[in-house]
């Protein structure tokens, strides 16, 4: 365990998160099917079908669609919480510690830790809003708007604008969420450390945790992508974009995929249970 006060060491940090990715391989197998099951489950009994129902913007949505929503929201974004709890109680405690008697505490810890991203949320809004009104002020100040509108022009296809947005945006929004991991990673097994005292355990680390997360990040990624695009090939099946409804074969192979696709995300949190080990989490004075 490294001094707290310490900055992080990079290659700990990445040879502690790949090989908790390589050795709860299977467990990380079971975690994702568990989290695909409520959407394949609902989405198999067509109950998903309005929400998916092609149509233009001017047309009225179908009958059942608040419900469908609801469901898809429920069975994907809000389900999600619980998920992130175990796979950060996998990499935190081991796979002897995942699961639990008692179902209470994980429901417990997941409105918990929506909390938390909420005001995470928040903060990053704030954030943005600071950036974007400090950066109005320059363009106006240094009378840049013809560079900027010039810059515009380059990158006219929206894609490019929207991927630019994106990337700068998930880099801010990243930046303060890896400040406050120590509380989050606290949480899902139970302890609590304050948001403050997680900023300042973290304070002399930044740079090294976002580019210790790039390195497990952008693989995972890179690895999905590659599966996803062999196994369309393989099985001549196109799952994303088609403009159609989704079928029961198609949620077959989502589900089938569940443990390709979850990949960034159990990466993200192998990489958050690290900074938690190495970051002074485990040594830290609990909050009350």
């Amino acid at each position: 365990m490294s001094d707290s006060s310490s900055p992080l060491c990079v290659n700990t940090s990445l040879r502690d998160a790949y090989k908790c990715l390589w050795h709860y391989k299977w467990n990380h197998l079971f975690i994702s099917h568990v989290a695909f099951l409520p959407f394949t489950v609902i989405g198999l009994l067509g109950l998903l079908d309005p929400f998916f129902t092609p149509r233009s913007s001017t047309e009225i949505v179908p009958e059942g669609y608040n419900l469908s929503f609801l469901l898809f929201i429920a069975s994907t974004y809000l389900w999600a919480i619980p998920c992130i709890i175990l796979w950060h109680r996998l990499y935190l405690l081991g796979p002897e510690h995942l699961l639990r008697k008692k179902i209470w505490p994980i429901l417990t810890r997941s409105f918990v830790l929506i909390s938390k991203v909420l005001v995470l949320i928040g903060i990053c809004v704030l954030v943005a809003l600071i950036l974007i009104t400090l950066l109005t002020y320059i363009i106006d100040f240094m009378e840049l708007d013809k560079s900027v509108n010039d810059f515009i022009a380059l990158t006219d296809s929206e894609f490019t604008r929207y991927l630019i947005i994106m990337t700068l945006t998930a880099l801010i929004t990243y930046l303060v969420f890896l400040r406050f991991t120590l509380a989050i990673c606290a949480r899902t097994i139970g302890k609590r450390i304050g948001l403050l005292t997680s900023w300042k355990l973290t304070e002399k680390s930044t740079m090294r945790m976002l580019l210790s997360f790039m390195v497990v990040f952008l693989p995972s990624i890179i690895v999905t992508y590659a599966v996803l695009y062999f196994y369309q090939s393989a099985f001549g099946v196109n799952l994303f974009f088609t403009g159609e409804i989704l079928n029961i074969p198609t949620y077959i192979h989502l589900f089938i995929l569940a443990p390709v696709l979850t990949l960034p995300l159990s990466a993200t949190c192998s990489q958050c249970a690290s900074f938690y080990r190495h970051c002074g989490g485990e040594d830290c004075l609990q909050d009350s």
